[in-house]
């Protein structure tokens, strides 16, 4: 029997991201073969859970660091799936996590938004992990630019970045038709649809209206199929579709 797929999520706080976290678990879910086990990963007030307590003040989302724990989170064995929340799924997610990371810690598309490679989807071999990044958990939870290190440590170095194919992330559909999409992410914080309210920026209109049609659509379909954001958590938040 094939080993559940473990995917872990970043996303925010509070529910400001419940109409993605519905999308994209909907669509995650319908399109994978294989058992698929979903962590969402948020900052908490709890000293219990094993996402307190981090120093997060220089991280660009309320998620952002927590990639770097999953390896130790998954007890260094396995293989773990990293995204961030604001994503819609096209493909099954099992044919990521097949690949061939030929020995490498870790596998991201190649992109320049961080200097080499884009680590907003990635694949994690968690005992290699553990043995590149030798900083534990609770020492990281102290450091507000551990972030920032791991990205210049990986970022770029392909001997420890297995290089995947660009589709499984595409930012905000780049020049692909809906069909050459296999996982679509929404890069652009002030054209994200559902307009989450810890972006505090001006929102603009996205500039693909077929994703967006896309998003509103399949955000119908994942409410009537009863989701609601991470786990059915927070109350409904139904997108405002007409007068946005």
């Amino acid at each position: 029997m094939d080993e559940p797929i473990r995917m872990f999520i970043g996303t925010s706080s509070n529910g400001e991201d419940n109409p993605t976290e519905a999308v994209y678990e909907y669509t995650l879910r319908k399109n994978c073969s294989r058992d698929l086990e979903i962590v969402w990963m948020r900052q908490t007030n709890d000293p219990e859970n094993f996402f307190y307590g981090f120093k997060t003040e220089q991280w660009p989302t309320p998620f952002s660091g927590y990639r770097w724990v999953i390896a130790e989170y998954c007890n260094f064995e396995g293989r773990a799936i990293y995204t961030d929340c604001d994503m819609l799924n096209l493909k099954d997610i099992s044919e990521l996590w097949d690949i061939n990371m030929k020995g490498k810690p870790l596998a991201a598309r190649r992109g320049t938004r961080f200097g080499g490679h884009e680590f907003c989807v990635t694949l994690i071999d968690c005992a290699r992990f553990g043995e590149v990044v030798k900083i534990p958990v609770e020492r990281q939870r102290k450091i507000a630019e551990f972030h920032q290190r791991c990205i210049r440590q990986f970022s770029g170095n392909d001997s420890l970045v297995q290089a995947i194919d660009s589709r499984w992330n595409c930012l905000d559909g780049e020049d692909r038709d809906i069909s050459d999409i296999w996982q679509l992410h929404w890069t652009s914080m002030p054209t994200q649809p559902w307009a989450p309210a810890w972006f505090t920026g001006d929102t603009e209109e996205h500039p693909r209206k077929d994703l967006v049609d896309l998003f509103e659509s399949t955000l119908i379909e994942a409410n009537n199929e009863g989701y609601n954001g991470a786990g059915s958590e927070y109350p409904p938040v139904f997108y405002n579709i007409i007068g946005r």
